[in-house]
């Protein structure tokens, strides 16, 4: 079997089925591009969104090359908090700014953004986007490789042994808003209503052929399950209403929600992911966790951050005592919202036999100021040396937080490719991924840097753990 790597979050299939219109066939092998709308407001849009890549990043070329032979899939049906500007915002650059902003920055084609902009029912979403997914299994357009989506481990490893050419996706779901709430209509429905609605939809999605892996349970906006994390930086902020709901706690809808995913009693257990939970969100599931783990030492539930960095705070509570805004990572080594995993949170994954994906959105590692002393080097080998330390230091702080030889099991790539971001220059897409590696070997070895913490592994075997086998190993213990 030749070297292959796993990326446990990215959004393959969201953005060949969101990005390429209607009438045209919809393809997650070729790489798609964004629609450039040529007028001041696109043309502007365009520039100072110039960070976000305008093309896919984890098409299956991408990941071929790439050698990514395992792909978590993060099917999502477009929140439409992103879609529905503020009634201000809205009036002050009209009804067509709107749509030119959303298509240029995300990818949305224009025909995609008008359909969203009417309904929201995002559980036919998800639906459209899963038969999307499942449907186009099989051979690649030039004929050399495929496609497919494994039941449980067995199959993945029987078809990692027996062919190079084919990659694996496994299904996973970002934002629990797809089983039909977090809309104005849902808002109005009685609870007990909005309970059945949902325990009839997770049980559908329990029933499908390839239910979800896990799912991340929030994402950017309000879901009436439980409280999000700040994520959108103040341009975003003036169009999109990212505050209700923001830093809350879990609902009881959203407790009942949690149950009926977790439960094996209607189906295949859907292990939930804490990306994008607000921190008391959070703190609440990791004692929910630790709890069910001390009374059923026999069925385990893992702690999952599918694509994460981490704050630098000590405690979780601490993360989120002052207000997520710009001045707040301002001047700190690493992005200090509350979005990110503080030690505590690292400790808690570690405990839980969780995992944590490295997240490659250079604006989620860093603090401000340090990025933008990066970004003015002018030297790329220089300004790669510094990305590669900007990432080693973040995986460092999970190990020091352990402080355990076992803290090199709980890491792994989780990218968020074509999930919108601000990707690190040198590594676009997932085709860069052995160049990352190497590039982490390369520091590691030549700096010996941070050796005390290696607990006596090399360079080499730390990065074969966090690319591969800490990925395999959790499928292996949890994927059946």
């Amino acid at each position: 079997m030749q070297e292959f790597f796993v990326d446990i979050h990215c959004h393959s299939s969201m953005r060949a089925f969101h990005t390429t219109p209607r009438g045209t066939e919809k393809n997650i092998w070729d790489c798609t591009k964004n629609d450039f709308i040529d007028t001041f407001i696109g043309k502007w849009v365009w520039n100072q969104s110039k960070n976000v890549s305008k093309f896919s990043q984890s098409n299956f070329y991408n990941c071929i090359d790439g050698k990514v032979r395992v792909v978590f899939d993060s099917l999502y049906p477009v929140e439409r908090g992103f879609i529905n500007f503020k009634k201000i915002p809205e009036l002050i650059i009209g009804k067509k700014a709107n749509e030119t902003l959303v298509v240029t920055a995300s990818g949305v084609s224009v025909e995609q953004f008008r359909s969203y902009k009417k309904g929201h029912n995002y559980f036919d979403d998800l639906n459209n986007q899963y038969n999307f997914l499942v449907n186009n299994q099989g051979a690649s357009p030039c004929g050399k490789y495929n496609y497919k989506i494994p039941a449980n481990y067995n199959e993945l490893e029987e078809s990692l042994q027996s062919n190079d050419s084919t990659i694996n996706v496994i299904v996973t779901i970002e934002g629990a808003h797809v089983f039909g709430c977090g809309t104005k209509d849902s808002e109005k429905i009685p609870l007990k209503e909005l309970k059945q609605i949902l325990k009839n939809n997770i049980s559908e999605v329990k029933k499908w052929k390839h239910p979800p892996f896990f799912i991340t349970f929030a994402h950017h906006f309000w879901n009436q399950l439980c409280g999000h994390a700040t994520t959108l930086t103040a341009a975003t902020k003036f169009t999109c209403n990212q505050i209700p709901g923001l830093n809350t706690g879990f609902t009881e809808l959203g407790l009942f929600a949690l149950e009926e995913l977790l439960s094996t009693k209607n189906g295949k257990r859907i292990l939930i992911d804490t990306r994008h939970m607000s921190a008391k969100s959070r703190q609440h599931y990791i004692n929910y966790v630790s709890n069910h783990n001390k009374q059923n030492p026999n069925d385990l539930i893992p702690l999952i951050s599918s694509h994460s960095a981490v704050n630098g705070f000590e405690k979780i509570i601490h993360s989120d005592q002052v207000k997520d805004t710009s001045s707040k990572k301002k001047s700190t080594s690493f992005c200090a919202w509350s979005l990110n995993i503080s030690s505590e949170e690292a400790i808690a994954i570690h405990e839980s036999g969780g995992i944590a994906g490295i997240i490659l959105d250079k604006g989620r590692h860093s603090g401000i100021n340090l990025l933008k002393s990066i970004e003015k080097i002018k030297n790329p080998a220089d300004k790669k040396t510094l990305f590669v330390k900007l990432i080693c230091d973040n995986i460092f702080f999970f190990v020091g937080a352990i402080n355990a030889k076992s803290a090199w099991d709980i890491l792994t790539i989780g990218s968020d490719f074509d999930g919108v971001i601000t990707h690190f220059d040198p590594y676009e897409n997932t085709s860069t991924l052995p160049d990352l590696k190497k590039d982490l070997i390369n520091f590691l070895t030549k700096n010996n840097y941070q050796s005390h913490l290696w607990f006596g592994y090399s360079p080499e075997e730390l990065m074969n753990k966090i690319f591969t086998q800490n990925a395999m190993d959790f499928l292996k213990r949890n994927f059946n």
